[in-house]
């Protein structure tokens, strides 16, 4: 399961190069990961159906018990083979129905990435894995809503889709944390249901969790977003909004159901709105005209019926969900396909402008044909077996259940109308009035509609196969006990079977008489003029107002009176914290003797700032900062932190460099600073009490007894662990390597980010030169040699920095120090020829080379990020190294990358 995650997140990686390089066709090299993960996938079946699970777990944080493991079972085993083979002709599909598209192989990219994140969904038995999982998808989704950026529309619904989303999302990890701390374990296999059923909290873990399902699922009243998220290309709405994303909230119900479904408000919020949304979707598709827009809301009413299906906790009814999720699957990935192969072949999605196209594209038709019957619930296809097993589930239930199978037959009905839409309208009959002269797709554009559309055909016709296979193992995930499935296509005459009779022959006469029931429909609109969208973008309106009348209070533009207001809050409160401890923060704590180094450290670094505080001109304060950081290195150096020091050095240098760059080009200004003395006072009284609340509060930090000595840990585990005897480089780049993976990431997109804002302005234009910003024959003599030192030194650092003072950090800032001299001494364009590759390209290798530090650990069975060593001719290498080797790339490519554009840009 592992492998299968990483090889379709390696092939969204890749797919890029491979559009660009090879374009449509590389949707052929693409779909193999999805390809061979739906046939290892596949090869489980047998130990599954066997009623076993397949376990795979990866440490991820030991010291604190969390592991990434991921768990197949029935349920989870049926989502995959969906996820991967329908994954596998989406891929397929999108590069025939996108070959012209400049942005493909971006396309490629979020399809695999969203394919991914629904695989670790589904197959993930740790709650917070799953939610990592379920947040990625909505950002995928995004992504793939919104791929047409250009269309304003499309924005609005990727917006749209993502803040819904979100926003159950937020909701759905409240109550994931409850539901961990009620029920005595963080995943799903270990979820106690006495201990959950019987809390004080379970309502509130209901409503949550429920949250957070409905909004993913599209329920009433959340159910806007699916229906416009049909403005991105066909294959996102054929495989996202049909096959997998719609599905994941109904996932996580019926995952959920083994430990919440046996509390009488559970069911019965499921089943009502369920069949609300349910009808709701049935009745709305009937008035849509564009065939996407159609499919869509019929996918509202199937989410809703499988939602209703899990509430019935009937052993009809969770049979007939999972009949009804895999068949659903397959009818709607097909026609959703075939949808796009029209619009694609005609130039049109409008029901009045197509007719007579099975003399066209007969493959296609043939295809919409079977899944179009399938969808209608008529034998011998899959969907027949789960209408009739969806009414019998009803029926289990009494009197409330006849109540809503009423509700599922008209449902229902409206669902046939809309497949003889689709399928009668669209194909047969007198031929239309096509944009374009239409005719039949090429193969990768019919191959997944007919295949979709024909397993429909063969699951139903011969269906001892999946009820040994496939549904029986996944109804027993689903069930709070044993369940005797046995699936038929025909039991003799039964409630249910006149219920589907009823069905058929209702949604005939809906047929007949469509025009009718559609202006019925229209008609009645009269009683309840609610646009969900109205009220949508209203709601929007109305947050914005809000939001800008209580920013305009605080973001008022004056920084000056942002620093005031800051330094006075956190001055008091952490004055009043001192206050209240009643501590006396001068008695009995140990402290750092006192040196000269220390001394002239702390005298320098208080002149430093006070000459700052009453300088003003910019390159005087500069100079002023820069000393007071000067200081501060040398304080660091005195209480023998070396790293820290040199660290600090370069980072002073390196501001001040920087600062320099911007001011030249800065327009000059008046003087900063308050104009009226009593004001100075003002600050310089603010500024004196911040600066005490600071001191005090790291007094109290360090004189505070934390429990145990991690100190003391460090030193004694860094060379037995780490093999280094320099502690700080040995928590860095192995103890608490993952932190530094964080910031170093940080570091890069900061870097990004800050070099188009340091290269940009009206007024600007960059060069490749770049004069010199000192231009000395005898400068330039001296600082060639010097930069090249300096440059072996950032070398030396890094190399020894796991026994001795020195790091990849420290390493990249020296070498970036180095290429600022010649910079200065020679501008810009030395500094590129010197550089065997662009800054960005060093940021992007640097991260890729700490990434594959970490995950070569996994690779040998060890968790992420852990040390791996070797010793060849007695010297001892290991990922540390790696590790470290990517910090100073990802470090000295960030500066240079921000200092080319400083040193380039000219006014």
């Amino acid at each position: 399961m592992l492998s299968a995650l990483f090889a379709i997140a390696l092939s969204a990686l890749v797919a890029p190069l491979f559009a660009r390089r090879i374009g449509d066709r590389a949707g052929w090299l693409l779909a193999i990961a999805p390809l061979g993960s739906f046939i290892w996938f596949a090869s489980c079946i047998p130990a599954v159906a066997g009623g076993g699970v397949i376990v795979e777990s990866a440490a991820w944080v030991p010291a604190l018990d969390v592991a990434l493991t991921m768990r197949l079972d029935g349920l989870s085993l049926l989502f995959a083979l969906l996820i991967t083979g329908i994954g596998t002709l989406i891929v397929l599909y999108a590069g025939a129905y996108l070959h012209d598209h400049h942005h493909l192989g971006r396309f490629y990219a979020y399809l695999l990435l969203f394919m991914m994140a629904m695989l670790g969904l589904v197959v993930a038995d740790d709650l917070i894995a799953m939610f990592v999982f379920w947040e990625l998808t909505s950002v995928a989704s995004f992504l793939l809503i919104a791929f047409q950026h250009e269309s304003a529309v499309s924005r609005r619904a990727a917006l749209q889709a993502l803040l819904i989303t979100g926003g159950g999302g937020l909701a759905l990890l409240a109550g994931l944390i409850l539901l961990g701390v009620v029920g005595g374990g963080w995943s799903f296999s270990e979820l106690d249901a006495d201990a959950i059923g019987g809390h004080a909290l379970f309502y509130p873990i209901m409503v949550l969790v429920l949250l957070g399902c409905f909004t993913k699922s599209a329920q009433l009243p959340f159910h806007l977003w699916l229906p416009n998220a049909m403005n991105a290309p066909t294959p996102v709405s054929a495989y996202l909004h049909s096959a997998t994303m719609v599905k994941a909230g109904v996932y996580l119900m019926a995952r959920l159901n083994p430990v919440m479904g046996g509390d009488v408000g559970w069911s019965t919020t499921l089943i009502v709105f369920g069949a609300a949304t349910a009808f709701v979707g049935a009745v709305l598709a009937i008035r849509q005209t564009d065939l996407k827009r159609l499919l869509a809301y019929t996918t509202v009413t199937v989410l809703g019926q499988l939602t209703m299906l899990i509430g019935t906790n009937t052993v009809y009814g969770l049979q007939a969900f999972v009949l009804y999720l895999l068949a659903h699957s397959l009818y709607k990935g097909a026609l959703f396909m075939a949808v796009g192969a029209i619009d694609h072949s005609t130039g049109t999605r409008e029901l009045s402008r197509l007719g007579g196209l099975i003399r066209y594209m007969p493959l296609t038709g043939a295809a919409v044909a079977l899944a179009a019957l399938s969808n209608a619930g008529l034998p011998p296809f899959f969907g027949f077996i789960a209408k009739e097993f969806k009414y019998a589930g009803l029926i289990e239930m009494g009197l409330a259940g006849w109540v809503v199978t009423l509700v599922m037959i008209l449902t229902n009905a409206l669902m046939l109308t809309a497949a003889g839409l689709v399928f009668i309208r669209t194909f047969l009959g007198r031929e239309g009035n096509f944009p374009r002269h239409p005719h039949e797709v090429s193969l990768p554009m019919w191959l997944g509609p007919v295949l979709l559309a024909v397993g429909g055909f063969v699951l139903g016709a011969w269906n001892d196969w999946p009820e040994e296979w496939l549904v029986n193992a996944a109804v027993q995930s689903v069930a709070r006990g044993e369940i005797d499935v046995h699936l038929y296509l025909w039991g003799g005459i039964t409630p249910a079977v006149i219920a589907s009779l009823v069905t058929v022959a209702l949604g005939a006469l809906f047929y007949g008489y469509r025009h009718l029931v559609r202006r019925y429909i229209a008609l009645s609109r009269v009683y309840w003029n609610v646009s969900g969208d109205l009220i949508w973008d209203r709601l929007l309106k109305r947050l914005f107002a809000f939001a800008s009348s209580i920013a305009v209070s605080f973001q008022h533009g004056s920084l000056r009176l942002h620093m005031t207001m800051m330094s006075l809050i956190t001055t008091a409160v952490v004055l009043v914290a001192i206050i209240v401890s009643e501590e006396n923060l001068l008695s009995g704590g140990v402290y750092s003797p006192i040196n000269l180094p220390a001394v002239v450290g702390c005298v320098l670094a208080l002149a430093g700032a006070a000459a700052a505080a009453v300088m003003r001109g910019r390159l005087a304060l500069v100079t002023a900062l820069g000393a007071s950081g000067l200081g501060l290195a040398l304080i660091f150096l005195a209480v023998n932190a070396p790293d820290v020091a040199i660290t600090q050095l370069m980072v002073e240098t390196l501001t001040v460099v920087f600062l320099a760059f911007v001011f030249r080009t800065m327009p000059r200004i008046p003087a900063v600073g308050a104009r009226h003395a009593s004001v100075r006072v003002f600050h310089a009284i603010i500024s004196g009490l911040f600066g005490l609340a600071v001191a005090g509060a790291l007094v109290a930090a360090v004189d505070h007894e934390l429990p145990g000595d991690i100190a003391q840990w460090f030193l004694a585990n860094s060379y037995p662990g780490g093999h280094g005897s320099n502690v700080v480089n040995v928590v860095l780049v192995d103890f608490r390597a993952f932190d530094t993976l964080g910031e170093i990431l940080v570091v890069a997109l900061s870097a990004l980010g800050a070099a188009t804002l340091l290269g940009g302005g009206k007024a600007a234009r960059l060069t490749d030169e770049g004069e010199p910003e000192f231009d000395s024959p005898l400068l330039r003599v001296g600082m060639r040699p010097f930069a090249i030192v300096l440059m072996l030194v950032s070398l030396i650092l890094l190399w020894r920095g796991h026994n001795l003072p020195g790091g990849g950090f420290i390493g990249g800032l020296v070498a970036a120090v180095g290429f600022i001299l010649l910079v200065l001494s020679f501008g810009n364009r030395l500094a590129r020829e010197l550089m065997w590759t662009s800054p960005p390209r060093l940021i992007g290798a640097g991260l890729g080379l700490a990434l594959i530090a970490g995950l070569l650990g996994i690779v040998a069975g060890e968790p992420f990020l852990t040390g791996l060593w070797f010793a060849p001719a007695g010297v001892k290498l290991g990922t540390p190294l790696l590790f470290d080797v990517g910090v100073f790339l990802t470090v000295f490519g960030s500066v240079m990358h921000m200092l080319q554009r400083l040193a380039g840009r000219v006014s």
